[in-house]
Order: C-alpha cells, then structure tokens, then sequence
C-alpha cells in the first residue's frame, strides 16, 4: 500500500490539484490519531481517512471549497451527539488542517515520497497566518531530514531556518507526539516573517513485513498487510512461488534458493516484521538461524507445537540460546480458532498490530 503522500504525488504528475486534511490536535474520545490525513483531489477522488461519519463528510464538504486556491483553515470539531452532522457522537474534539495542494508543491512531495521509500523518516514544515473564522493564508512548505538539513522551495530567514531545523530534529527523535504547532512564543524567529504559525509533522517510514515462504497463507497474509499499511516482502526458494505475478501487491517478491544468505539480499530494521512460513520445518530452522540474532520487533513462525519444538531444539543443538528463542511467536497469531488461511492470516496480523501499537500482550487463551 502506498502512503497517502505517494497518491498526491501521482495526481499532482497527473495534473490534478486538490486539498490535504490533516489531523492536527486532539483530546478525548476521536476515531483518529493527529497524522491522520485525507486527500480530495479536484476530480473526486478521496485517499486516506481522518475517521469517516460526519467529521470527514464536513471536512470534505469544506475541504473542496479551498481546492485551488492559497487559503486555508485550521478548524475545531466538537464530536458530540446534536451537532450536525448528527453522527459526530465519539466525545472528543479534534483540530483539523486544511490546506490547498498545488503544482508548485510537487517537488515538496517527491521529496517525501523518496524519503519515505527509502526507509527514511522526514518532517513536513508548513508556515501559516491565522486570519479571521478559522482561516488561514498558506505559506512555504518544506522537509525536515534526520542529518538536521531543511528543504523548501524559497530561501527563508536564517533564524527561521535555524529554528525549523532544530525543531524538525526533535520532533523527529521523540516519540511523545507526531506534530507540534509551533507560534512566536515558541518559535521565536516567526515574529519577523509572514507567518505566525509553524506546523511540523513527524512521517515515520511504513512498517514493513517480510514473508519466507509463498504459500496460499502467504497470499492471504501479503493480500492483508499490504490493505493495513505494510510494505510486503515475500521470499520463497521456488521462483514459481514469489514472483510479482502471485503477489501483485507486494513491494518485492523474488526467490532465494535455499534461503541462503538472508540479510546480503534484505535489510531488516527496527520496523521490520517477519513471518516465517516456509514448506518445512528444514527450511524454517535455516531461515530462523539467520534472523534470530537481529533486533526486530516480531519473528512469528507458522506450525504446530510439535514442529516448531523440533526446530527450537535442533537450533539449541547449534548453540543459539533458549533466550533468543522464547521471542518467537510460535504457535504464531491470536487464539481466534482460525482454520482457512484468510483467517490463519487474519490472525497473525492482528497480533503483528498489536506488538507493533504495544498494546498489553494477551494471554494466549481462547476468545
């Protein structure tokens, strides 16, 4: 699945134009998270989702009213019941950004989407002036880089500079929030300039998912990942088996005879996950080995008890530590009584979610 910055960046290249929703604030009960993003292009189209209901039908009826021009709105929405659209019932209250998307921006989104594809996280500047009735004048937009560098399209302030730069490698490095909206009192340099009103948003890369094995639980599970926002890798020794005509929606599929030599043809990281699904027990002990050692945040494998008991004891035999093993998740996936692959699938995912957001680790019992 593309980012929502790699579908702007098509319908920019296509000559469309349109508006990015983005949300910016929260507090209480929202159905989304700030960073949240919806993009309506002129001709129609909707990518990504803020919530759905009634908050985005408002935002996308408002939303396309600011579609190619310079202006822009930084709006409140109280989600509770009687306020129309009567279906904003969640509670809570969410600051919304809208702001037009232009030709002239493209060059500010390729930036993202190249950064982002290789694995590299970014900040997105964006300099605003409040005017009156939640609206907004739309000034530079620009990138934040993990070396400390900044890009934008015209040459700001040095003070500005400096002061996006500093703050775009903080925010970048901290995991307490993905945006900051910054005004004079804390971006100091903004009083001598245009705009009164920094926002800096965190774009983290997409988590990535790499399958050893091409099985029809492997259809499924690529099928899933890559709906849920995983970039897929899908390995197998048989090139019958991975190949981007079985797995079209993969961001690689190739075959590795013998699964040899791993990490020379993949790079894992910290957003790194991976499912070990091979046609045996041999295969999965010898993917296994490579991998173990690496700091990643799930190795599931797929099997029985009995078969993963075998290849936890002849790994042993070879020295690696019952330690580095117990971090396996095997029986691999939540104890949802999952028979057809789609539902094996289904399952695995939901435990790969839930590692990845660290949310409480359930105890493996029946639901």
């Amino acid at each position: 699945m593309d980012s929502i910055f790699s579908n702007i960046l098509a319908a920019l290249r296509k000559g469309d134009v349109g508006c990015l929703c983005t949300i910016v604030q929260r507090k209480g009960s929202v159905p989304r998270k700030e960073g949240a993003h919806l993009f309506l292009s002129r001709k129609g189209k909707v990518y990504g989702t803020i919530g759905g209901g009634g908050l985005e039908a408002e935002v996308l009826k408002r939303g396309s009213k600011l579609i190619g021009t310079n202006r822009g709105s930084l709006q409140s929405f109280t989600l509770v019941e009687g306020d129309e659209p009567s279906d904003m019932v969640c509670g809570g209250n969410v600051s919304v950004l809208l702001e037009p998307i232009s030709p002239t921006d493209e060059k500010i989104i390729g930036r993202i989407v190249t950064s982002l594809e290789d694995q590299r996280a970014v900040c997105f500047l964006r300099l605003l002036k409040k005017k009156e009735h939640d609206e907004v004048v739309a000034g530079p937009k620009g990138v934040g880089f993990q070396d400390g560098t900044c890009f934008f399209l015209e040459t700001l302030p040095p003070s500005l500079d400096r002061g996006l730069r500093a703050w775009s490698h903080v925010i970048l490095h901290e995991d307490s929030a993905s945006i900051r909206i910054l005004t004079e009192e804390t971006l100091p340099s903004l009083s001598s300039t245009a705009w009164d009103t920094a926002i800096l948003e965190a774009l983290h890369v997409l988590p990535r998912l790499v399958i050893f094995g091409g099985g029809h639980l492997s259809k499924a599970l690529c099928s899933i990942a890559t709906l849920c926002g995983f970039q897929v890798d899908v390995i197998d020794d048989r090139e019958e088996f991975a190949n981007p005509q079985r797995f079209p929606e993969a961001r690689r599929a190739f075959h590795l005879p013998g699964y040899q030599k791993i990490t020379e043809v993949v790079s894992f990281d910290s957003h790194t996950f991976v499912v070990i699904a091979t046609r045996g027990h041999r295969f999965d002990e010898t993917v296994l080995s490579q991998i173990i050692h690496l700091s990643l945040p799930y190795i599931g494998m797929v099997g029985s008890r009995q078969k993963n008991a075998i290849v936890f004891d002849r790994l042993k035999e070879r020295g690696i530590p019952a330690s580095a093993l117990q971090r396996v998740h095997a029986p691999i996936g939540l104890p949802i009584r999952s028979e057809t692959p789609e539902e094996i699938a289904v399952s695995i995912l939901a435990e790969i979610i839930q590692v990845r957001r660290r949310a409480p680790k359930e105890a493996k019992e029946d639901l």
